[in-house]
């Protein structure tokens, strides 16, 4: 099921995320309620709380007790008493950090295992939003901060932590300080109000910067792995361009640099400020009690005691306005979390049907056009064409004739422009979301192997049928590889995590994709150019063992070059986007048309080359 948020924020008229005090306290208490309903969220909470409540304890204690040895000492000078408070003073930290030791590390269990939970939570919901989504580069960007709002969720309980022990220690130290002039008290408000207006515009100048600096990052990680990974070694070394990449990152992070030079010379400016209003404070304090001690006879003691609890007061007070900044600028993130979160999944949006496909079946497109977001060019344009369930077809073309779209169409990637899709009479869109994709096994050009076992590769699962495996990578030409392989189906694809791993050619590249899409089985079958890589002949003998294995299955077969297209039962011609021939092979190549001039020049391409 898809996620849904109930909250909204107010955004300024760009759009951009704003501190509010209204904006904070929705944010605050969705966030609360985002860690509360977990499991652990509840105890995690609770630890918290009572580590907060710790944390009062050595403060009162070292703003009491110096100043009470002191007039002890220039008073009755009793012994016991002496030897009393010093215990008190010394044993305080010992008691503390042992009973502290213990919250503390249940707290950090519960953290890590909190942030696991998260993070999954962040996995699932990105890998469900729509193709089209995702493929914009400001979502990725915004979806790489979000990442991090998700991991550090219990953030908002450790501020609310601290926020409640700053409370409890100015009520303990309050009643210190109102002892001798309740005048003190706001000075030192005057203070860390002005402080606090300072750190306000200073977060949300950050927060800015910040999200500047996301998008350089992006950037800079992207022409970092180029210069990095084994993958793109061989091009990097032998078209010499370690300085291009290089020179290129260089300029990046020297243009994030001076973003990151913007944060600090905010913080150091900010830092002067602090300390002119502290030095304010002190000097007006200092003044005050220095007249006391000499006219009014207040003891030195005591006069260490205000000292010490006008110090923790306005620590107290500091920490409570630079709590609630704290969770004003957290409430951007998780402002941009809500709106992230809010973008819909449209997809999943749509019908509850359960879709069948079997020889009977039809798919059609009537009508159907599209642009991708952003450009005003139709990339497939008025394309109707059935597909039929006891078919196979193949679709030939130029590059970027539409061919890839069709097929993102076809799988709801995308939503068409205009016109609909159906499938036997039904708008594909009736049909649930997830069902109705299991109804397509593709093998994309672009396949990807993962760095994991080649079984693992093959199935993409914790259990597998071995017998099955077998079978099918005995079908694919992949058992004579297996055997040379130092574990077998076990052997690591690549070798990031395992130096006995193997790194597969091409060839031994399309098969796995294929043997994983034949393993996984399916009704439909999509090849789109997986063998582009592979040369005319190779790529036949693939695609006449994939035919083979398929034989009782629907496919369709996309491909620019035409080594493969007698084995469909019809071919489709695709140009600028539209459905310009469609028939056999026969029948293509007598209409003498595009399909026959493509045929005849790659035939004598191949004659040449041969």
């Amino acid at each position: 099921m898809a996620s849904s948020i109930t909250i909204t924020v107010n955004n300024d008229k760009s759009g951009n995320e704003r501190q509010s005090f209204k904006n904070t306290r929705k944010t605050t208490t969705y966030m609360l309620r985002f860690v509360l309903k977990e499991k652990h969220g509840k105890t995690y909470a609770a630890l918290v709380f009572l580590s907060s409540l710790l944390n009062v304890l050595p403060a009162i204690v070292y703003t009491m007790f110096p100043g009470m040895i002191i007039n002890e000492l220039t008073g009755e000078r009793r012994i016991y008493i002496l030897i009393f408070y010093i215990c008190i003073l010394i044993l305080t930290p010992v008691v503390y950090q042992i009973i502290n030791r213990f919250i503390r590390r249940k707290i950090e269990n519960i953290n890590l295992m909190l942030s696991a939970v998260f993070s999954k939570k962040y996995d699932y919901h990105t890998a469900m939003m729509d193709f089209e989504t995702i493929e914009e580069p400001d979502i990725q960007t915004m979806s790489n901060r979000v990442f991090g709002t998700f991991f550090n969720a219990t953030r908002i309980i450790d501020r609310l932590g601290s926020l409640i022990s700053a409370i409890f220690s100015l009520i303990a130290i309050f009643s210190i300080i109102a002892t001798i002039n309740i005048f003190i008290i706001f000075i030192v408000l005057i203070v860390i109000l002005v402080n606090s207006i300072i750190t306000k515009h200073l977060n949300q100048k950050q927060f800015l910067n910040n999200k500047e600096i996301s998008k350089f990052d992006r950037y800079s990680s992207n022409l970092s792995i180029v210069l990095h990974y084994i993958s793109y070694a061989k091009e990097v070394r032998l078209f010499n361009l370690k300085s291009y990449f290089a020179d290129m990152l260089f300029k990046k992070r020297m243009e994030t640099n001076e973003i990151h030079l913007k944060n600090t010379t905010n913080n150091l400016n900010a830092q002067i400020l602090f300390s002119l209003t502290n030095l304010l404070q002190q000097a007006i304090l200092y003044v005050y009690l220095i007249y006391r001690v000499i006219y009014t006879g207040l003891p030195i003691g005591s006069m260490s005691i205000y000292m010490a609890a006008v110090g923790q007061i306005a620590g107290a007070f500091n920490n409570i306005i630079n709590g609630y900044l704290e969770l004003s600028k957290d409430s951007l993130d998780i402002q941009e979390m809500i709106s992230f979160m809010n973008i819909p999944l449209k997809q999943y949006a749509t019908g509850d049907r359960t879709p069948r496909f079997d020889a009977e079946s039809v798919i059609e497109f009537r009508n159907v056009s599209f642009k991708y977001p952003g450009s005003d060019k139709y990339a497939l344009h008025n394309m109707n064409i059935i597909f039929r369930g006891d078919e196979k077809l193949c679709i030939v073309g130029i590059n970027g004739s539409g061919k890839s779209t069709f097929i993102k169409l076809l799988t709801r990637l995308y939503f068409p422009t205009e016109g609909e899709i159906l499938l036997n009479g039904v708008n594909i869109n009736e049909y649930d979301y997830t069902q109705y994709q299991r109804l397509f096994t593709p093998v994309f050009q672009d396949f990807q192997l993962y760095s994991l076992s080649l079984a693992e590769n093959i199935i993409l699962a914790d259990e597998y049928d071995e017998a099955r495996l077998d079978e099918v990578c005995l079908k694919c030409g992949l058992s004579e590889l297996i055997k040379k392989l130092s574990r077998g189906y076990e052997t690591s694809v690549f070798k990031v995590f395992d130096e006995e791993g193997f790194d597969p050619s091409g060839g031994e590249g399309q098969r796995i994709a294929i043997a994983r899409a034949i393993y996984h089985g399916g009704s439909v079958f999509l090849l789109d150019e997986p063998t582009a890589a592979l040369d005319p002949l190779a790529e036949y003998e693939i695609y006449a063992q994939f035919n083979e294995m398929i034989t009782d299955k629907a496919a369709i077969l996309i491909t620019h070059r035409l080594s493969a297209v007698q084995l469909a039962d019809k071919i489709a011609v695709f140009d600028k986007g539209e459905l310009i021939e469609y028939g056999t092979h026969k029948e293509l190549y007598d209409n003498s048309g595009l399909y026959k001039e493509m045929f005849d020049r790659q035939s004598e391409f191949y004659k040449h080359q041969l």
